[in-house]
């Protein structure tokens, strides 16, 4: 059974990063257990987590490496939280220590240590130490925000990651004939899953330290770039920043933005064949991709065949439910040393996860995704309990309720606010409080006072109608 180490060192990728440097990824493994020898040296043991705040680059990857050989377990920060957002999970997690870039450095939160890449190049000159972490190892924690209030932290194990990455490199199929372009954030499934499986197929990898539409198609056409997964937001921003695309011939993307409609279409009049996937932070990314051979009507769908012929699926009451190597090993609990088995547990029938959310059944093999059940917004790429935002414009002085809805833009997902008060709301200080507390992606691009919610009643109460709301929302943005 193969671990997060044993993947990098058999493979014969090689990265090349913004900066023009190259680095082989089967290096990395020898990386990995010099630098998780110097950690043990800090008093750093198997089980601890250790944070990585920081942009893609060569630090994140010899990190990776470490933890793999090290048996720590790496806690993936967005780099587009905010300071408290990011200072919550640090705590949350327990982590012990953060790698950071120097930008970010200042904000990790007080009693915790802090490394940058020069810290963690150096640790390099360490001996090696002999790997302890294998496939039953806890290896990375992703985070999701589902329909709670705070992120729940999704632990997978080394073995589910390089099983997934495997899988996905013979299903794609990926190879060493491909270059693949890594756009998407490690701290996410995506970038992980399409960094990991091109490493996992021997294709050559760029690696851009963050997205910007220019650059990266600068990067695509430079380099004849094969493969480049992302959402459909990013090739939007690509196509209208005249980004060449003609080299690719097959890029997974995530159907984010309904105002996108036709994304495939577009990139296919370019020259790229976009292919819908399915995936969450539980099972991973490209789960379930279509096919490139398939005609451009029958690709754009999300879901599409399940990546892994270990992997089954079934759709109960129109939920979809899934099973396989990919699954994650559960949600841990407060504090990050244990897997809460309730929490973990109430997620399951049986061993098939139950995603929340809706699809419809193709084959044996294929589904199609529908939405997202309840009331989670998919915002910047990231799904966001509506309650988060909601909390924070309830902080504010007069605020006694709000209803957060999201409406589709060119420009992506916008979430818009609905508060009751009990006086007048300014809504650039509500929208400035909001920008203080949370990602940028989700504070409110409009924060408008009413009345009253519009409700239906039902067996369990008054329900409110967000479908009206959304049409007010909409109304607000035109």
């Amino acid at each position: 059974m193969p671990n997060v180490l044993d993947l990098f060192g058999s493979s014969c990728s090689e990265v090349l990063f913004d900066d023009g440097s190259t680095v082989a990824v089967a290096t990395l493994a020898d990386d990995g257990c010099r630098v998780a020898a110097s950690l043990a040296t800090r008093g750093l043991e198997a089980g601890d987590r250790i944070a990585v705040w920081h942009l893609n680059g060569l630090p994140y990857l010899r990190m990776l490496a470490a933890c793999a050989a090290g048996g720590f377990v790496a806690v993936s920060i967005n780099t587009r939280y905010s300071a408290t957002e990011a200072a919550r999970l640090i705590r949350r997690s327990g982590s012990r220590l953060v790698v950071v870039d120097q930008a970010r450095r200042p904000l990790v939160p007080d009693g915790v240590d802090a490394l940058c890449g020069d810290d963690v190049d150096a640790m390099r000159m360490q001996p090696a130490a002999d790997p302890v972490g294998g496939p039953d190892a806890p290896f990375v924690v992703f985070t999701t925000s589902g329909t709670t209030n705070e992120p729940k932290m999704v632990l997978h194990l080394q073995r589910s990651i390089a099983v997934h990455a495997r899988d996905v490199a013979r299903s794609f199929p990926m190879n060493s004939n491909d270059i693949a372009l890594i756009a998407m954030p490690l701290c996410g499934v995506f970038g992980m899953t399409a960094f990991t499986s091109a490493v996992a197929g021997g294709a050559s990898i760029v690696m851009p330290a963050m997205f910007d539409a220019e650059s990266t198609g600068a990067l695509i056409a430079e380099h004849a770039v094969t493969t480049v997964h992302g959402s459909d937001d990013m090739f939007h921003r690509l196509l209208e920043a005249g980004a060449d695309l003609a080299s690719i011939r097959a890029g997974g993307y995530g159907r984010f933005n309904t105002s996108l409609d036709g994304i495939v279409e577009r990139c296919e009049a370019a020259g790229a064949k976009l292919l819908g996937l399915y995936g969450m932070s539980e099972v991973q990314a490209l789960f379930a991709g279509r096919n490139p051979s398939d005609e451009v009507a029958t690709r754009w769908p999300g879901g599409g065949r399940l990546m892994s012929p270990e992997a089954s699926y079934r759709v109960v009451d129109g939920e979809l439910h899934v099973k396989g190597p990919s699954l994650f090993a559960g949600y841990l609990t407060e504090g990050g040393e244990r897997v809460d088995a309730d929490l973990t547990d109430s997620a399951f029938e049986g061993d098939w996860f139950c995603t929340g959310d809706l699809a419809e059944p193709d084959g044996d093999r294929s589904f199609t995704y529908i939405a997202r059940m309840g009331d989670a917004m998919r915002l910047g790429g990231f799904l966001v309990a509506p309650s988060e935002i909601e909390q924070a414009l309830m902080e504010i002085d007069g605020v006694e309720d709000a209803q957060v809805v999201a409406v589709d833009r060119p420009s992506g997902a916008r979430p818009v606010a609905f508060v009751i008060a009990s006086g007048p709301v300014h809504e650039q200080a509500a929208i400035e409080h909001c920008a203080s507390l949370l990602a940028r992606y989700k504070v409110p691009v409009r924060v408008t006072a009413i009345d009253a919610f519009p409700t239906t009643p039902s067996a369990n109460g008054n329900k409110i109608q967000k479908a009206k709301l959304r049409s007010l929302a909409e109304s607000l943005l035109t």
